[in-house]
């Protein structure tokens, strides 16, 4: 990723180690999983709906594509839009638009494994419905990967979507490859597109709260334009300066037209802060 967090500490052996037995018995619950949605829309595989949403519980799964579908829509998906997914994890969104959606919808994914899965279940019942896997160096995501984010371009011409969402992707991007994100966002947006995206937002009202750990997660490492959840991991978690972001959005000639304020900062858990912007 980029080079605004120096240096970076290597995770300690036992924490790769245990990182991967976590991962090994995660996935030996796919043999006792017997999970099936009463709507017949596909369920993933236990260890990734542990990995994303950490239960293997379906309802919290049928929980978020529900809340998505409604997140678009409440911010104005038109039937016809043609969708840019950014961070379409397990298929979550794709699933909310299956079966209603009229456009097209395209979900890029940095892990591996989750874009496989959606290329298998979700592409053969609406071929419209395509995922991309982004080989993209997220420590907490797809350690290794090919290109840095700030190196990534989004496979797709410019103007070629009407609706771009990403759910909690810029809280796990540091700030330089957000600003970069945002410049291919505004080549492949259309014209009056709309882009929604989350995010951990610092300003004067939530800076003194975020710094002294009332927020639901801590961010005690700061960086230039940023704090960070886990050192050893930047990616895992990152509040960014909302005037950074505001300034990145302009620069990008995307017009921001609202934040919705979540209140992560005073302790409710993933109510992150969500922009709207035009193209």
């Amino acid at each position: 990723m980029s080079s605004a967090l120096s240096p970076i500490a290597r995770r300690p052996l036992w924490k790769r180690l245990g990182g991967r037995f976590r991962s090994a018995i995660r996935r030996s619950l796919n043999l006792i999983d017997r999970a099936s949605d009463p709507s017949g829309a596909p369920v993933p595989p236990a260890h990734l709906r542990i990995y994303y949403y950490r239960t293997r519980d379906l309802d919290a799964f049928v929980r978020a594509r529900e809340s998505v579908g409604v997140e678009v829509r409440t911010h104005g998906l038109k039937p016809a839009d043609r969708v840019l997914d950014i961070g379409s994890g397990i298929g979550n969104l794709a699933l909310a638009l299956a079966g209603t959606h009229q456009g097209t919808y395209d979900g890029i994914e940095i892990n591996r494994e989750a874009a496989a899965w959606c290329q298998r279940a979700i592409t053969p019942r609406d071929p419209r419905f395509r995922f991309h896997h982004a080989d993209v160096e997220g420590g907490a995501y797809n350690r290794g990967g090919r290109l840095s984010a700030s190196q990534y371009r989004f496979p797709f011409e410019a103007d070629r979507f009407d609706f771009v969402f990403l759910g909690s992707v810029f809280t796990h991007m540091l700030p330089p490859d957000v600003a970069h994100y945002l410049r291919e966002i505004a080549r492949v947006l259309a014209p009056g597109g709309t882009c929604v995206a989350s995010a951990f937002l610092l300003n004067d009202e939530r800076r003194a709260d975020v710094a002294a750990g009332r927020a639901f997660m801590v961010f005690p490492f700061e960086i230039q334009s940023g704090r960070l959840h886990d050192r050893e991991r930047p990616e895992a978690a990152v509040a960014i300066e909302e005037r950074f972001v505001l300034e990145a959005y302009a620069a990008a000639g995307l017009t921001v037209e609202g934040i919705r304020r979540g209140q992560w900062w005073t302790g409710r858990a993933d109510d992150q802060d969500v922009v709207t912007a035009r193209g």
